[in-house]
């Protein structure tokens, strides 16, 4: 089963899924989330990519002002510069939970750059060959897009509710199907 996390910018679709991977009992999972980086307290200045069983992390992405010297940039997203060397490590990972046979998998987030066929792309259309239990979050404007690019026709929608600020809740449990 796919599980699709969908909410707005900043509304809580990290920590839903970071929620997710915690609250299992019997599984083992393990994916990676892209966390918000803000050195010092201070400026957002981009994300890293955080593995969740191992807490192993990575730079993944720089806003423009805050790029450092020497970055692998292998991409490009409105103020994001992506790194090359960050999407290996997802790849590494994505092929060690698939090699130990591991599920459920989660991975945050599949958004324009995927819908392009960058970033996490690969690994997705990857993982989706493996017929593996899946989390992903997804921002509300990019659901549609990303059922018909990635062709899933059997998933959970959970919603988002609210602002960032409130809690966020699950939607009664459907299958939704989709065919194209």
């Amino acid at each position: 089963m796919i599980y699709i996390i969908a909410g707005e910018i900043n509304q809580g679709k990290t920590h839903r899924l970071i929620s997710l991977y915690q609250q299992q009992q019997t599984k083992q999972g393990d994916g990676f989330v892209s966390k918000k980086i803000f050195p010092d307290h201070a400026d957002f200045t981009g994300y890293e990519i955080v593995r969740l069983s191992n807490n192993e992390k990575m730079p993944l992405a720089y806003r423009s002002q805050y790029l450092p010297p020497g970055f692998d940039e292998i991409d490009r997203c409105g103020p994001f510069h992506f790194s090359k060397a960050a999407v290996t490590f997802a790849e590494s990972i994505i092929d060690d939970i698939i090699a130990r046979d591991i599920e459920p998998i989660f991975i945050d987030e599949i958004g324009p750059l995927e819908l392009a066929g960058k970033g996490f792309a690969p690994l997705l259309e990857k993982i989706l060959k493996t017929h593996k239990e899946l989390y992903i979050t997804v921002r509300n404007h990019c659901v549609e897009e990303v059922l018909k690019k990635f062709n899933i026709r059997e998933y959970e929608l959970i919603r988002i509710k609210g602002k960032p600020t409130e809690h966020t809740e699950h939607t009664p449990r459907r299958i939704h199907r989709r065919y194209y």
